[in-house]
């Protein structure tokens, strides 16, 4: 997105793996970490905060920078990009350690693929209602006694498309810094599941982002495309 957008509101992509469990992931754990450690030196130990395994929960490292960073439990693996330099870059790097990761373990079958894009759109309310026609073509068929004007908003989709789904997330929130900004959150993953294999992930990839390409395009309104087109 930002090899068109200088501005663009991207604040994390993410491509994710799910697979089998493979319980030595558990107990070697430090074995891969030694593999990455020079290159991401911040350990993020997972919180017990619900009924799901301890083992199923990621460990998640970053770079010292907090520009990217990887995570992994006993049956998924996942690069994050916090500082987003194109598709190019993203696919290089989230290549080399899905690789690497998968040959240090022997992932050979995959349940699941999903590409995520977690973007934070600044906006300033209008009276209370949220000027979401600015920014998205998003909205829906309301009886002409309901005004399509919108204080609050949360709205989730899935739907299929191609050979996979699409979950769109989106939001008004209200951050809880010293400007109390507003943001609309646009959060979009294209996934595939079924019987996978990691020797295609590549393909799965490079099918994935073009869907979320063209999904970010056609949910982006020209108006916006503007701002997002000028220096940050």
């Amino acid at each position: 997105m930002s090899e068109l957008y200088k501005n663009a509101p991207l604040i994390e992509s993410v491509f994710e793996i799910t697979f089998p469990p493979e319980l030595s992931i558990e107990t070697k754990r430090d074995e891969f970490y030694k593999r990455i450690r020079k290159e991401f030196p911040e350990i993020n130990l997972p919180l017990q905060t619900d009924q799901e395994p301890y083992p199923l929960k990621n460990y998640l490292f970053r770079d010292a920078k907090r520009e990217k960073g990887v995570a992994y439990s006993i049956n998924k693996f996942s690069f994050h990009c916090y500082k987003y330099l194109g598709f190019a870059r993203f696919k290089e790097e989230s290549l080399r350690y899905l690789k690497m990761f998968a040959e240090n373990f022997g992932i050979e079958n995959l349940e699941r693929t999903g590409l995520r894009y977690v973007n934070h759109i600044p906006i300033i309310t209008e009276e209370g209602v949220i000027p979401i026609e600015r920014y998205l073509h998003f909205g829906y068929k309301l009886p002409h006694s309901i005004p399509e004007k919108f204080s609050l908003l949360h709205s989730v989709i899935f739907v299929k498309l191609g050979e996979g789904n699409l979950r769109i997330l989106v939001q008004y929130l209200r951050r809880s810094d010293a400007l109390q900004t507003e943001i609309i959150l646009l959060d979009f993953d294209y996934f595939l599941e079924g019987k996978l294999s990691f020797s295609n992930i590549e393909t799965y990839l490079d099918d994935s982002h073009q869907h979320t390409k063209k999904i970010f395009e056609d949910l982006t309104t020209e108006e916006y495309k503007i701002i997002m087109r000028q220096e940050p």
